[in-house]
């Protein structure tokens, strides 16, 4: 059985057109009739010799296999030459009995295909074993032929994968096609997904994918139409048609830069493959790919040859190949350099050529010399029997059309020189995949020196050093504070205004992150397109975020564009243009995303959650209905309002870091905001009001019919953010849930397997703060997990409280890893911006390491007083008609059901 990369020469070309079976002209006559069970039959009569070539195509291949189940199409293939009910034996014996001259199968990405030739007195026996396997196969399919067959693949996949280049279609598939492209694994598989296989797989293939109506028959040589009506009714009458099948139709996926990979594998030279993703079958580019490839490495007179083996002697072999396959195509040129040849020269030398042909196109000589060729080498396929029967069936199977080859040549031979040379622009002209397979270096390990009876210990803690600081005023009071940082030559800022999701308060919920958001889409000066594009050019970075009590505008420059960048980032904070038809864009995105937000299980956990911490009327809280509506409400006067009373001078710091002189830097700000005032309106003010502790616990519980897990989030609010207890809780709560290794995760996830992931949190807030837990477990779980989460909650501040050894590790992972908080210009900002925020020195980060030191497992332990398990807020949105009995017998505490929108239901 044969394996292909590359479908046969008829089923690769195309055309919407359909051949005329009168046609006398044809090269190939034929006539066509359909089975009522769908199977379709081709014939073409040539009485000149007593032999029949007989073809069985099926439209499935590679692309059909779904993930887990990669090299199952060619697998199955040899299970076909196993035996059938009807005949449980080997294929091959009852055909050398007949003196077949050609048997075999093979499959594609596209199609899988049998074939035999055959004295004129066997035909029969033929078709009653390809009818026997098509329609009565299953019942001779054992486990143990299937353990055979999946140990043949393997040691097929062995002996390719020991051919020198053999990986390179792999990896060029791999690179080209995403992940759940049909084209993205190789044909034969991986080994895995071959031990994998099992009988129900064999089964659920056969009954999917080999039905009648998803086969073509093709009968070239000493048989007559009538003949072949009689026997392929009497023998296939019989077989199931099998279940409509959908396919994919076209998918190019193109690059958006050059990718390159170099690979050392055990190869005799160097070997260097240029790949595109082009169109395939169905492309109006089709013929002038196919004749371009030709023109470039078909051949001794080929471009390429001519350039690289014959004149410059850099290679011993390249070619050019046009791949068109019905989803999408790939047009490769690989090179074999010759030994000692620079690889650079070689490329070099191929772009001359690319570059040249991408300029003028075929000359009339070589077009008129590759039709020639072409038209050749059809006509010569015409003498084989075999060969005319593949043609039929695969342009019956890929266009439905069994004359699809003539049209595909009459097509090839219309082709100008202007058509290949629109087509190489449009097509070579763009990023490409360059794979380079090197001869491997041999290397020899040597004597281990390393002591492996114990890890080595850590090694002696560096002292932490933070880079000097300055600060200074612009003339119009904005603060700033700047920590030079030589390397690498940028500078990032950032503008924080004191006003987070918080400044919502009192104005219509959600205005302040539509407005900044808003603010991408342009200046009074530059639409957001001129915006992008002046931020491209100068190699900025700019972009908005908030937490809830601050709005902050980054930015990143490259020190040598710091003056542009510094205006362009002041035009953009500034002077925001909030144009009507960004307006409405944004508005309609806003509303489609709060209305994806209603069906997404986190997103209402999350929402819900919130609602209930500090409910509609508190600066940290947004009510939960009616959100579409005020987006809906939102007015250009609205934003340029909310902009007013918050993003100003009066109410701005800017933290920077990098490689700019405090000098410079201060005369860059001044020049681009120093006569910023301040507008008339009173600048907006935020009031964090207390909320009142929980003194008893409730669960909430939101339906989402047909989940296969339950988002939980479990919390209560805590302390606000200048509280100095709250050091202690955040080591507590780094030990209960804050990392990988934390209980909760090392419970619900490592121990238990009920979820991906599973942790807690103390939110960063000026006002309260809330302690959460989150997590999404499997549906039949959500009461176990539950259980399991209120366990931990109560025995971290009782029965098991943190232990020495659950200190020291969360310690040592904090302390060894402060650094992370400065090592980069945008760590530094960040850090100067939580300091001050928070109201800690500038060193407050070198204290740390002696404040972690000083806990004790008794010091963190008391810290689990903040946590009330028995007050807690229960959300959990999943499937309630699997749930909901589970979590009412734990006993939590008195259960509600809410809709998405906060509707108390029951």
């Amino acid at each position: 059985m044969m394996l292909v990369l590359f479908a046969s020469a008829a089923a690769m070309l195309s055309s919407p057109a359909a051949a005329n079976p009168s046609d006398e002209q044809a090269l190939l006559p034929y006539e066509q009739f359909t089975l009522p069970n769908g199977l379709r039959v081709v014939v073409h009569e040539d009485h000149s010799a007593p032999k029949v070539a007989v073809t069985v195509w099926y439209h499935v291949g590679s692309m059909n296999e779904p993930a887990g189940q990669t090299g199952f199409a060619h697998l199955f293939e040899h299970l076909m030459f196993n035996g059938s009910e009807n005949h449980d034996d080997e294929y091959m014996p009852p055909l050398q009995e007949i003196g077949a001259s050609a048997v075999n199968g093979a499959t594609t990405l596209d199609q899988t295909y049998y074939y035999a030739v055959v004295p004129t007195g066997g035909l029969e026996r033929v078709l009653w074993l390809e009818s026997d396997r098509m329609g009565y196969l299953l019942g001779a399919v054992t486990q143990e032929k299937l353990d055979e067959q999946r140990g043949v693949v393997q040691n097929e996949k062995r002996t390719r994968d020991n051919q020198p280049y053999s990986m390179m279609p792999e990896l060029r598939a791999e690179a080209i096609f995403p992940s759940d492209h049909p084209y993205h694994h190789p044909i034969i598989g991986s080994m895995e997904d071959l031990d994998a296989a099992s009988l129900e797989d064999v089964h659920g293939w056969f009954h999917q994918y080999y039905g009648a109506s998803n086969a073509v028959v093709a009968l070239a040589g000493d048989v007559t139409v009538e003949q072949a009506r009689e026997l392929m009714t009497r023998y296939f009458g019989s077989v199931p048609p099998g279940p409509p099948i959908g396919r994919m139709t076209e998918w190019t996926p193109l690059l958006e830069r050059v990718r390159t990979e170099v690979v050392a594998d055990n190869v005799p030279q160097t070997a260097i493959s240029w790949s595109w993703p082009v169109p395939g079958n169905d492309a109006e580019d089709r013929q002038a790919l196919r004749m371009a490839s030709s023109v470039l490495g078909r051949g001794r007179l080929s471009r390429l040859n001519q350039a690289l083996v014959i004149d410059r002697q850099l290679a011993n072999s390249v070619s050019a190949n046009y791949e068109a396959r019905p989803i999408s195509g790939l047009f490769n040129i690989e090179i074999r350099l010759q030994p000692g040849v620079d690889q650079a020269e070689a490329e070099a030398a191929l772009q001359a050529v690319l570059d040249e042909f991408l300029a003028e196109g075929p000359t009339a000589e070589e077009l008129e010399r590759i039709k020639i060729t072409t038209y050749g080498d059809t006509v010569r396929m015409l003498e084989s029997l075999y060969l005319r029967a593949m043609m039929l069936a695969g342009g019956t199977i890929g266009e439905g059309n069994p004359g699809q080859f003539e049209l595909d040549q009459a097509a090839f031979d219309a082709v100008q020189a202007e058509d290949v040379l629109v087509a190489v622009n449009q097509w070579l002209g763009r990023p490409n995949y360059r794979l380079t397979v090197v001869p491997q270096t041999r290397y020899a390990a040597g004597p281990d020196g390393a002591d492996r009876s114990g890890l080595p210990p850590m090694g002696p803690e560096s002292e932490l050093v933070l880079p000097p600081v300055r600060e200074g005023r612009l003339s119009n009071g904005i603060r700033v504070l700047h920590a030079r940082r030589d390397g690498t030559p940028t500078v990032d800022m950032v503008m924080a205004f004191d006003a987070g999701g918080a400044a919502d308060q009192g104005l219509k919920p959600g205005l302040q992150g539509f407005t900044v958001g808003l603010m991408d889409d342009g200046t009074t000066t530059l639409t957001g397109q001129e915006f992008t594009q002046a931020q491209e050019m100068l190699g900025a970075r700019m972009y908005a975020w908030a937490d809830s009590d601050t709005t902050s505008f980054s930015v990143s420059a490259l020190t040598r564009a710091l003056d542009d960048t510094v205006d362009l980032w002041s035009d953009y904070i500034r002077d925001p243009a909030f144009r009507d038809a960004d307006l409405e864009r944004e508005r309609g995105m806003a509303v489609s995303g709060v209305q994806q937000a209603l069906s997404d299980p986190t997103s209402i956990a999350g929402r819900v959650f919130t609602y209930l911490m500090f409910g509609a009327d508190h600066a940290y809280g947004a009510p939960l209905a009616g959100r579409a509506d005020v987006i809906r409400s939102y007015r250009r006067e609205d934003l340029t309002a909310f902009h007013q009373r918050f993003i100003r001078p009066d109410n701005a710091v800017i933290f920077a870091a990098g490689d700019a002189e405090f000098d410079v830097l201060m005369a860059t700000l001044e020049a681009s905001f120093g006569d910023w005032t301040a507008p008339a309106a009173p600048r907006g003010e935020t009031t964090i009001a207390g909320v009142a502790d929980q003194t008893a616990p409730r669960v909430v519980l939101v339906d989402r019919p047909g989940s296969v897990q339950s988002v939980i989030r479990v919390g209560h609010v805590t302390p606000n953010g200048l509280d100095p207890r709250n050091f202690d809780l955040d080591v507590l709560n780094g030990i209960l849930g804050g990392g990988f290794t934390s209980r909760l995760n090392m419970n619900l996830r490592e121990e238990k397997g009920w979820t991906y992931g599973a942790g807690s949190n103390v939110s960063d807030a000026l006002g309260p703060q809330v302690f959460s837990v989150s997590t999404s477990v499997q549906t039949d779980r959500t009461a176990d997990a539950l259980s399991e989460i209120a366990r931990e909650l109560n025995e971290i501040g009782g029965v098991r409280p943190p232990s020495g050894e659950e200190l020291d590790l969360y310690r040592r992972g904090q302390v060894l890893t402060l650094s992370d908080r400065f090592e980069t210009n945008n760590a530094m900002v960040g850090y100067l911006s939580y300091v001050t925020r928070f109201e800690h020195p500038y060193e407050w980060i070198t204290t740390l390491p002696d404040r972690y030191a000083a806990l004790t497992p008794e010091i963190v332990g008391a810290a689990a007083s903040m946590l009330h398990p028995d007050a807690m807020t229960w959300v959990i949105v999943g499937d309630l008609t699997r749930i909901e009995a589970g979590v009412r017998a734990l006993g939590l505490g008195e259960v509600e059901v809410w809709d998405a929108e906060g509707n108390r239901l029951r």
